[in-house]
């Protein structure tokens, strides 16, 4: 065109807004529209026109919607080319054109309508649709020369309006038909079935879905009543009086409310359903819209939930109960190391009720000290924080303040509590109170040690210091004292001091030899009173304690003192010190009372027995032997008639036998009385492996002498001592090792049913998660194809078009997630099937870095690569693409802007290894065992608000297991982390 201006055909007439518009409108190839046409016959007759118009302008041609006057072919045609159109400069201008003489105007002067249609004088106004969108002009055409009155023209204009209104009324008709359309089309195809109902009930609409719900047909159901259709007969009456309520209120109650019912299909099947019910007001009449569908198996399965979780319950309160029940301490602890268990038993030792359990400095709030009982355990000594961490805890001893003030001790066992898959579900301890045992043990010790001193003594005055020194140091005390009445009994003497290894308490014994009087002293006092003395506050003078000071200053806090008697007199004392308080015990005080018995039967045997010692040296070493065992020792001779006589037994027999061994009886009938019955046989081929002359032994219940039937593990020896055959033999209590055997093989039974029912849990929970995620993809994926059919609607308003991309991202973002889900559980079940073929991985790599250039670059990355020619590994490549993907991903992810990815492929012996390392934020080195477990993200990503599900990893895991390869992740060399996949050859 001159002067450079464009043909109006490429401005406002070609707008794809106004086209779309124009095409809704239905006029471009409509017939005739009565409405109209009777608009432009009024416009001819007012205006005295021989040619009235309504002209829709289209891209490349106006469209008569309506004309008076035509004539000809285009008459017929009610079309032509915009090379003809004058009103193509009304939509153009956004504003009316009029025009006395084509032939002169600048614009019109060479327009074929000239000639072609005698179009001399036009004026036309715009045509708006109801969006302002100008689709062509409401026009009149003279075929001469023609001034335009005003009149004339708002004619024109008030008819132009008039069309304007036909047309939104057009629109708006064709929208309501459209979404009425799109409405049918959701409810037929939706998975739930729908229901409309009047307010007396009478079925108006009735879906597919209802269709395969309940049997009835659409055509069967509308104009039925619904309680004939889905209610049961035993609740139609209260259907019928719920309706008649809604009427009289004016209300529904249970509007918009999400209700559980049962409803009966046409066979007389009866099943529950889940209805929302929706009443709206249409024509002053209510009207009743429901979605219903079948959650039978939805029902089934919360059963079957209910039941396990009914089962579970059931389990911990009989777990609890059986743990209750038992002697030794059971404490655990959960994930996180936190108390969570005290058993009954423990909570008695610590006086605790059923309340919450400290677990902050825990060692010091129920005083747990070490095996020496003066150090309260280190919080990384604890044998639960030791189990926590992953350790085995076999035998730790500890000593443990009981709620009654005395301590008590304990053998501790423990071990981590983990799953399957190598996650810590927390840690468990067993305490056995083993303080009669020890105390008993240690009672034992001191006496062996005192019998020992004495059979190794020469004298009184060794024998009584070596015993006071044996005592004290079995016990764990400092300090121990001889003192012996002098010959003219005036005075007594300290004879010997013995100090306990490491401890200094020479300001309180001192090297000067000590004298005292008679009631001076401790010592003075137990002489002159002959009585035991003992004390746990030596600052008291309740004992004439005339070295109290040097006491204070040595820290001692416990003082015992007890008379050495021998012919009806004092002739010594015993004194103890130790810096604890020991109380008063029994046992100790009949032990110590045993010793000084044992020193003053020593020193009057030492004066009878002088002219025996030769005889007491040749038995030293056979009683030192003994002495050192607590096993029962004998020699039986072998009878030719099959009999047994018993010629030697040691006298230690009551721990094995409960009482003194029969030395006068055959003991081959004394045992088959006395044997467990379950037991006889394997006693009658222990006597006849005797009779054969073989080394034997057994393991046998034997009733012993005080009643109590004992486990005994008895070993024999025979040899032949001439024409006699004698049996060499050894017997041993077994009692408390059996019971401790039998109760550990039921802990690992029990152990044992408790994995095996958490590994059935973790099938049923992949199970659940398969099936949900199943149910999930398909009302998922019916939403996101509505929202992307929404989305395609011209009226859609820009913040309805925004919601819907959120809805479709969204729906996307689930979709994800569920197919990574479904791909575990298809992994996990080894139900994927892989494509597995021998290819090299060289431009699959490639093709996966290129794929992810784009995301690279916007984060300023650095993609570098160091790929060797990779030897073909049977592959699938798509299963490993998914795998280089989602690392690629992940590193790009979690590397800040101008950080660098950094992957490599090469070759090995047994197959081809690929590394994918970043300088990111990296992951902390104890969650690395965590990185690969489904849902697990690591603190760094989630401090720093990275979004992610978790999963990713763990299917990019279950995919390399599939091909029998290995991945791990461990710190990259400069920061971030670094991925390493191997796969096979093979």
């Amino acid at each position: 065109m001159p002067n450079g201006v464009e043909p109006v055909e490429s401005g406002r007439v070609v707008d794809a807004a106004r086209l779309r518009m124009l095409a809704a409108t239905g006029l471009l190839d409509s017939a005739v529209v009565p409405s109209l046409d009777r608009l432009t016959s009024l416009a001819a007759q007012l205006v005295g026109a021989p040619l009235a118009l309504v002209s829709l302008v289209d891209a490349d041609r106006q469209v008569f919607a309506s004309e008076c006057g035509l004539r000809g072919r285009v008459a017929v045609e009610r079309q032509t080319p915009l090379s003809h159109s004058y009103c193509k400069y009304v939509v153009a201008d956004d504003a009316p054109l009029v025009v006395s003489d084509a032939r002169t105007d600048e614009r019109l002067h060479a327009n074929p309508a000239i000639v072609d249609g005698q179009a001399i004088a036009y004026a036309g106004c715009p045509v708006r649709s109801p969006d302002g969108q100008v689709l062509g002009s409401f026009c009149v055409v003279d075929t001469r020369p023609r001034q335009w009155t005003e009149h004339e023209l708002a004619i024109v204009q008030g008819l132009a309006q008039a069309a304007e209104s036909e047309i939104a009324v057009r629109l708006a008709h064709r929208e309501i038909v459209l979404s009425a359309a799109r409405m049918q089309a959701v409810l037929d195809t939706a998975q739930d079935a729908f229901v409309s109902m009047t307010a007396d009930g009478v079925v108006t609409a009735w879906n597919a879905a209802a269709e395969r719900l309940f049997g009835w047909s659409a055509g069967e159901a509308v104009g039925r009543a619904v309680t004939e259709l889905m209610v049961p007969p035993r609740l139609r009456a209260a259907h019928d009086a719920g309706l008649a309520r809604v009427r009289r209120a004016g209300v529904s109650t249970l509007a918009g409310q999400r209700l559980e019912l049962a409803a009966v299909d046409r066979d007389g099947r009866e099943f529950p359903i889940e209805l929302t019910l929706q009443v709206n007001i249409e024509d002053d009449e209510f009207v009743f819209h429901a979605f219903l569908h079948d959650i039978t198996k939805r029902k089934a399965a919360q059963a079957q939930l209910e039941s396990e979780r009914q089962h579970l319950a059931d389990e911990r309160t009989f777990l609890q109960a059986l743990l209750d029940s038992l002697d030794a301490g059971v404490v655990a602890c959960d994930d996180a190391g936190r108390l969570t268990l005290f058993n009954q038993a423990v909570r008695r030792l610590h006086g605790v009720d059923h309340g919450p359990l400290v677990d902050e400095a825990w060692a010091q709030t129920y005083k747990l000290y070490a095996p020496d009982g003066q150090h309260i355990l280190a919080a990384e000594q604890v044998p639960l924080a030791r189990a926590f961490a992953g350790e085995t805890v076999q035998g730790q001893h500890l000593i443990i303040e009981a709620a009654s003030g005395q301590p008590r001790r304990f053998v501790v066992n423990g071990r981590p509590i983990d799953t399957p898959d190598g996650r810590r579900l927390g840690a468990v301890v067993a305490m056995h109170d083993i303080t009669d045992a020890h105390n008993a043990e240690t009672l034992r010790r001191a006496q062996h040690a005192v019998a020992e001193a004495l059979s190794q003594a020469t004298n009184a005055e060794q024998a009584a210091t070596t015993a006071a020194a044996a005592v004290a140091g079995e016990l764990g005390w400092v300090c121990a004292e001889y003192w012996q009445v002098t010959e003219d009994r005036r005075q007594i003497a300290r004879v010997s001091s013995w100090t306990a290894p490491g401890r200094n308490v020479s300001a309180f014994t001192g090297p000067q030899p000590l004298t005292f009087e008679r009631g001076q002293g401790l010592p003075g006092q137990v002489w002159q009173h002959a009585c035991v003395v003992w004390s746990t506050d030596p600052g008291q003078d309740i004992t004439a304690f005339t070295r109290r000071p040097a006491a204070e200053q040595a820290g001692l806090r416990t003082v015992i003192g007890l008379p050495v008697d021998s012919a009806d007199r004092v002739v010594g004392v015993l004194a103890f010190f130790t810096d604890t308080e020991v109380p008063r015990d029994p046992d100790v005080l009949t032990m110590l009372n045993s010793v000084c018995a044992h020193v003053s039967r020593f020193m009057e045997r030492r004066r009878a027995e002088d002219l025996a010692l030769a005889l007491a040296a040749a038995r030293h070493d056979l009683d030192q032997v003994i002495a050192r065992v607590n096993d029962f020792v004998w020699r039986l001779q072998l009878l030719p008639d099959g009999t047994m006589r018993v010629l030697y037994s040691s006298p230690n027999s009551n721990d094995v036998y409960g009482g003194p061994f029969p030395t006068d009886a055959n003991p081959a009938e004394t045992m088959r009385r006395q044997v467990h019955p379950e037991d006889r046989l394997i006693l009658e081929d222990f006597f006849a492996a005797l009779a054969a002359n073989e080394h034997t032994e057994m393991e046998c219940r034997v009733a012993g002498a005080d009643g109590v039937t004992r486990w005994l593990w008895i070993r024999a020896f025979p040899r032949c001592e001439g024409d006699h055959l004698v049996v060499d033999g050894i017997s041993t209590n077994i009692t408390e090792r059996r019971q401790l055997a039998e109760q550990r093989e039921q802990l690992v039974a029990s152990q044992q049913q408790q994995v095996y029912r958490l590994q059935e849990l973790d099938r049923m929970k992949d199970d659940l998660v398969a099936v949900v995620s199943h149910e999930l993809r398909n009302p998922i994926g019916v939403i996101r194809s509505y929202t992307e059919m929404l989305l395609d609607e011209p009226a859609l308003t820009d913040h309805q078009r925004a919601d819907l991309s959120v809805i479709d991202r969204t729906t996307s973002h689930l979709e994800h997630i569920i197919d990574d889900l479904l791909d575990l559980a298809h992994l996990d079940a080894g139900g994927a099937k892989l494509n597995r073929r021998p290819l090299s991985l060289v431009r699959l790599i490639r093709d996966s870095i290129r794929a992810h250039q784009p995301a690279a670059a916007t984060k300023h990355l650095t993609l570098t690569t160091d790929i060797d020619r990779l030897n073909p590994v049977p592959t699938d490549a798509a299963r490993l693409r998914q795998v280089l993907d989602n690392l690629l991903s992940n590193a790009i992810k979690y590397t800040p802007n101008g950080g660098t990815v950094t992957i490599t492929a090469g070759n090995t012996t047994t197959g081809i290894t690929i590394t994918v390392a970043d300088t990111g934020i990296g992951i902390p080195a104890d969650q690395y065992p965590h990185l690969f477990t489904r849902f697990f993200r690591a603190s760094t990503a989630t401090e720093r608000g990275i979004k992610g599900t978790g999963l990713g990893l763990a299917v990019t895991k279950a995919i390399i297991d599939a091909h029998h390869g290995t991945i791990t992740a461990h710190p990259a060399a400069h920061g971030g982390t670094r991925f390493t996949i191997t796969l096979p050859n093979g």
